[in-house]
């Protein structure tokens, strides 16, 4: 085993998931979920996340460090910034996450949403694999969605690319039927008019999967002929999927610079 691992982090208002994998990649143990207490501040949501990384790699054995820490994050995310814009607990928005981590751990650390994160997931190793253009649907709480066009992650002037607001309004326990579905289904196939992607990729729990994907199939026919839509692969485990390969580039770009 290396001495070095990558460490991804998922976390939400109130959960935090965390890997560790080796620099290609390959899973290290099994990843670890803990709920999280109410967070004050930035110092206490470092202490607390800092906490689990150190008490992960002491499982692991002595002479383990991080490589590169990535992050998947509530709501919408700056990334260059390194910092939340919203979502979370109250007295979040704001966090700047990436500096808050750096000074308790000496190791590079970036954050995206947990959205994108997913996205980027479903691309390595999930449905979308090998896509240029896609929409990635989070249909869990929080809910999100996320944007390849081109190969590239579509963020928009504010970062809020992606934040449709039949998405962002979704309720996923929410018992949906007749109407209601129809409601959540055609903004989102509006959307996917608007974006001509080749792949719409649903991650939602298994019942609202399996209600809504037949109604979008129908609707994007008439609006987006051309783009299928299909069931993630990963499902929940997509955004910390997602977030060890940030770390692998994160790792990789540190490197070259060095």
């Amino acid at each position: 085993m290396s001495e070095r691992l990558l460490v991804g982090i998922e976390f939400t208002a109130d959960e935090l998931r965390l890997a560790l994998a080796e620099p290609d990649g390959a899973p290290v143990g099994q990843p670890g979920r803990w709920r999280l207490p109410e967070l004050a501040d930035e110092e206490s949501w470092a202490w607390e996340v800092g906490g689990r990384i150190a008490t992960a790699f002491a499982e692991e054995g002595s002479g383990r460090s991080a490589l590169a820490i990535a992050m998947a994050a509530p709501g919408t995310v700056d990334p260059v910034a390194g910092r939340l814009v919203d979502g979370g607990q109250d007295g979040w928005e704001g966090l700047s996450v990436v500096e808050a981590l750096r000074r308790h751990i000496d190791a590079p650390a970036a954050v995206d949403s947990r959205a994108s994160a997913g996205l980027l997931g479903e691309r390595a190793d999930g449905a979308a694999r090998g896509a240029e253009n896609v929409l990635y649907l989070l249909l869990r709480d929080p809910p999100g969605a996320a944007v390849l066009a081109g190969g590239r992650a579509l963020r928009g002037a504010h970062g809020r690319a992606g934040a449709i607001p039949a998405v962002s309004d979704l309720d996923p326990d929410e018992r949906l039927g007749g109407e209601a579905l129809e409601e959540v289904a055609v903004p989102l196939a509006d959307a996917a008019a608007l974006l001509d992607p080749e792949l719409v990729v649903v991650d939602a729990p298994t019942r609202l999967r399996d209600l809504l994907i037949p109604v979008l199939k129908r609707l994007t026919a008439d609006v987006a002929p051309g783009a299928r839509v299909v069931p993630a692969l990963l499902g929940a485990d997509a955004p910390l999927r997602g977030a060890i390969t940030m770390a692998g580039t994160l790792a990789y770009e540190s490197a070259r610079e060095a």
